[in-house]
């Protein structure tokens, strides 16, 4: 039993990646500034609880209650209404790395909160261990989207109080976004080596990487772009690294 309840558990999770960071467009994150009048605000709440209300539905179906909609609209109105009110605090804020971490650890506590009334609040230790087993398509599954968007905008986070101090750039315009997407293409394929063990692909690919960097970096006049660029490439490898290595530790 105690699986299904841990199959909840990861496709809540799931669902918030989703829906916070793939079903949400750039507009809507600028629309926030307008606080209590933004009606993206409150869309983005609305895509938030229609996909908790489908998953539990479903779950309920196969592992629960079945169509009873009670708690699954009771559950679903404490994750939508926590989300809307958390992203408007958040509207106050200032856009960085500590707002950010807050921001999804409430998200976080909301979900563990409404997991734990939905399973009762019963969750046996010793049944822990075997059940994850039964769940580790969801969890690899999980890794992967962590690894793509959110770690993109949490590492854009942690590196914006150096940008200012870049030299001003006097090379040709690059491509728009081109360094966003290669990191999630980066951070994809470490977590996919890691996984498969196939920890050569990992050094070749940062090999690689150097190699095309090289000339941009040996250019600079200053080292303020070569530390900026390796702080960035470390991060990108540690975010990769930390989910796939407990990944392997569970299963």
């Amino acid at each position: 039993m105690f699986n299904d309840e841990l199959m909840l558990l990861t496709a809540l999770l799931g669902a918030h990646l989703l829906a916070d960071f793939y079903l949400q467009p750039t507009s809507w994150i600028a629309d926030r500034k307008r606080h209590l009048r933004s009606v993206a605000l409150l869309a983005h709440s609305l895509v938030h609880s229609s996909c908790y209300l489908l998953l539990l539905l479903c779950w309920n179906q196969s592992y629960g209650w079945g169509w009873h909609w009670g708690p699954a609209l009771l559950a679903t109105l404490a994750l939508g209404g926590s989300h809307y009110l958390i992203d408007l605090a958040k509207s106050y804020a200032k856009n960085n790395s500590k707002v950010f971490l807050l921001d999804q650890l409430l998200h976080l506590i909301m979900i563990l909160l409404v997991w734990g009334y939905y399973c009762d609040g019963f969750i046996i230790l010793e049944n822990f261990w075997p059940a994850l087993n039964k769940t580790e398509h969801l969890a690899v599954l999980l890794a992967y989207l962590w690894v793509l968007k959110p770690c993109s905008v949490l590492i854009q986070l942690l590196l914006q109080s150096w940008h200012s101090a870049l030299p001003a750039k006097e090379a040709p315009q690059t491509l728009a976004a081109a360094g966003h997407h290669i990191g999630m293409l980066e951070r994809l394929l470490i977590l996919t080596f890691v996984l498969l063990e196939e920890y050569a692909g990992i050094g070749f690919l940062l090999a690689a990487k150097s190699v095309f960097r090289f000339g941009d970096l040996t250019r600079a006049h200053e080292t303020k772009l070569t530390e900026y660029v390796l702080l960035g490439t470390l991060l990108s490898v540690t975010f990769s690294f930390l989910p796939a290595l407990l990944l392997k530790l569970l299963f």
